[in-house]
C-alpha cells in the first residue's frame, strides 16, 4: 500500500510540475532571459577586432584557414552575447581567444599591415 501512495505521490507532483511548466511557457527562465538592450553598440574591443576580421584574408581550400575563420567568428559571436548581457569577464575571454587566432593567422599568412601593428 505505501508503494501505491509513493507512485501516486510521484506522477501527481510530475503532473503538477510539467502543467506549470506548460502554463508559464518558458517566459520568465532565466535561460531565456532577455539579453537587455540590443540597440547598444558593442564594446570597442569586440568593433576593432571585427574590423580586423573582416579585412582579413582567409584562403578557404585551405582546412587550417577554414578552421580559423570558424573559430574567430564563433568566439566574436560569443563576445557580443556576453557584452548584451554584460558579462565583461567573458566577454574579454572571448576577445582575447579570437585576437589570438588572428594574431596567429596574421603572423603565419599574412604580410605585415598596418591591422596587423594595431592589434
Amino acid at each position: 500500500m505505501n508503494i501505491l501512495r509513493w507512485i501516486f505521490s510521484a506522477s501527481l507532483i510530475s503532473a503538477g510540475i510539467m502543467i506549470a511548466g506548460l502554463l508559464m511557457s518558458g517566459t520568465n527562465l532565466i535561460s531565456q532571459a532577455n539579453a537587455g538592450n540590443t540597440d547598444k553598440p558593442y564594446h570597442p574591443s569586440i568593433i576593432k577586432i571585427e574590423t580586423i576580421y573582416n579585412n582579413a584574408e582567409f584562403d578557404f581550400n585551405r582546412k587550417s584557414h577554414l578552421l580559423r575563420n570558424a573559430r574567430i567568428s564563433y568566439y566574436l559571436k560569443q563576445a557580443k552575447q556576453a557584452d548584451l548581457r554584460n558579462w565583461e569577464f567573458q566577454r574579454d575571454d572571448m576577445v582575447n581567444r579570437a585576437k589570438s587566432i588572428l594574431i596567429h593567422h596574421q603572423q603565419n599568412y599574412v604580410h605585415t599591415s598596418s591591422e596587423f601593428a594595431s592589434l
